[in-house]
């Protein structure tokens, strides 16, 4: 069974080279690492939702199309004498050994009174920082991100739970609830205080872009506090508004775009009533 699934994975290496070669197909003969990156992406999303359908057969079949991007990548970097798939493997295979010496690591063992779980989280930590200083010393050119660098290729709100989860590790974060809740009460009255400035002509678009962005950031923060990441509940609030929104459009009198305002909320509230 092992051999069967190594000789798998080699036959797709081996599709992969054949659809880049001369004789293959020019679609994927002309693609680069740059042109690659919209489908990582589209890929990785694709993954979610099949894992959230339940549906096994498309979770199988998205993880394959995901697996596809990371043989083609690594094919495009080898036929440049970079590195290829081997490497990669080899790569994250010592990091996940690197990462885990609770489970590797045969000399591990915890001080006394400390917690299991903290303790693998410090050594974590502690081994990231070791192999930044190290990256930075073998490439003098690359500069050092900060500790809670999230990449910004990320979807946004995600990256901002990212971010505030790595600052939490730093030991900087509220409390409580609370103190995360008046942070949203703090963000959302400089942003009525920068509006309520100057007249409409001349607000300070800038400094009010950057204050909302502070109040989506507070609320991202209260979402981890509560344990609800801001993604999957947005989407459950926008799938909710869009059922509604449905509702009102098959039992408007005429388009909802031509019906008056209390009509409108009629509707509205007649839908929240139903959905």
């Amino acid at each position: 069974m092992q051999d069967e699934k190594i000789l798998e994975l080699k036959e797709l290496v081996s599709i992969v080279k054949k659809l880049r070669s001369k004789e293959g197909c020019p679609w994927d003969g002309k693609q680069t690492e740059e042109t690659l990156k919209p489908y990582v992406i589209e890929e990785a999303y694709e993954v979610v939702d099949a894992i959230s359908s339940g549906n096994k057969s498309e979770i199988m079949e998205e993880l394959g199309d995901l697996l596809l991007q990371v043989v083609f990548l690594s094919d495009i970097y080898e036929e440049k004498n970079e590195f290829a798939l081997s490497d990669v493997i080899k790569t994250v295979n010592e990091k996940l050994i690197r990462r885990h010496p609770h489970v590797f690591d045969k000399s591990f063992s915890l001080k006394e009174g400390e917690c299991f779980e903290d303790a693998i989280l410090k050594n974590w930590e502690r081994i990231k920082g070791e192999e930044k200083k190290e990256k930075l010393k073998n490439d003098s050119g690359t500069a050092e991100k900060p500790s809670v660098y999230v990449s910004g290729s990320m979807p946004a709100l995600h990256r901002a739970y990212m971010v505030q989860e790595k600052a939490k590790r730093q030991g900087f974060d509220f409390k409580n609830t609370g103190g995360a809740i008046a942070k949203i009460d703090e963000e959302i009255y400089e942003l009525k205080s920068e509006l309520e400035k100057k007249s409409p002509e001349k607000l300070n678009e800038d400094k009010i872009k950057e204050e909302y962005g502070d109040i989506l950031f507070s609320l991202v923060n209260l979402g981890r506090f509560l344990n609800i990441h801001p993604c999957g509940a947005l989407n459950e609030s926008s799938d909710k508004f869009i059922k509604r929104f449905g509702y009102m459009e098959r039992n408007a009198s005429s388009p909802i775009s031509e019906a008056g305002e209390g009509s409108l909320d009629a509707l509205w509230e007649e839908s929240k009533k139903v959905l």
